[in-house]
């Protein structure tokens, strides 16, 4: 009989193949010829799903960030407000031993996003989407008591994605100061600046 392929799993094992290129190599090494020799098919069969370098990236790009959002959204399942903002923060932030290669594929990506039009545009996409879910979870903080009364919402969001967007950053470049003891307390410290016992202390001060 013949062999029945997986031809969506396969696209798959190519995409990956992209993100371990650049973990290892960083993204100038990314051609056809690494993509292939890393996956183990070849040259012939990459074309077969992926015509072009360009369309291989953007299959690539779209996978890292949808994974880290159905992952985000698994996380917050059944809780709400800050504790979903902590949730996401657990999810997004560069944790875990690999959390720096995470990291540097996603800087990779912003970088490339920033000199391209197509890329930049599934990226707006998908960063507004996030922005969205943080909104959301403040917007429950506000409504169930525990976000500080005196916080523009929009600024919360900015704040937010801010320090996401920086621990990955940090993670590349500063990696001795992005340990694990260090994203907790930085996660703790916006949280407890988001709440409203602060607001009302700062309130009391001022």
């Amino acid at each position: 009989m013949p062999k029945i392929v997986d031809h969506d799993e396969r696209r798959a094992h190519i995409v990956e193949a992209v993100t371990q290129i650049i973990i290892r190599d960083g993204f100038d090494r990314v051609t056809m010829r690494e993509i292939a020799a890393e996956a183990g098919y070849a040259h012939g069969a990459i074309a077969r799903y992926f015509p072009d370098k360009k369309s291989l990236l953007t299959a690539a790009f779209l996978q890292v960030f949808q994974g880290s959002h159905e992952r985000t959204l698994q996380r917050v399942e059944g809780v709400r407000g800050l504790q979903a903002l902590r949730q996401m923060f657990l999810e997004l932030l560069p944790f875990e031993a690999d959390g720096p290669e995470r990291a540097r594929v996603v800087l990779s990506f912003w970088d490339r996003a920033a000199q391209d039009q197509e890329l930049w545009e599934i990226h707006h996409e998908n960063i507004t989407r996030r922005r969205e879910l943080i909104r959301r979870f403040l917007v429950e903080a506000r409504d169930d008591g525990e976000l500080d009364p005196t916080l523009v919402i929009e600024d919360g969001v900015n704040r937010v994605s801010a320090h996401n967007a920086g621990w990955q950053m940090m993670a590349v470049l500063v990696p001795e100061s992005a340990d694990e003891a260090s994203l907790l307390a930085s996660i703790d410290s916006i949280l407890d600046a988001l709440h409203a016992d602060r607001g009302a202390e700062r309130s009391r001060t001022a």
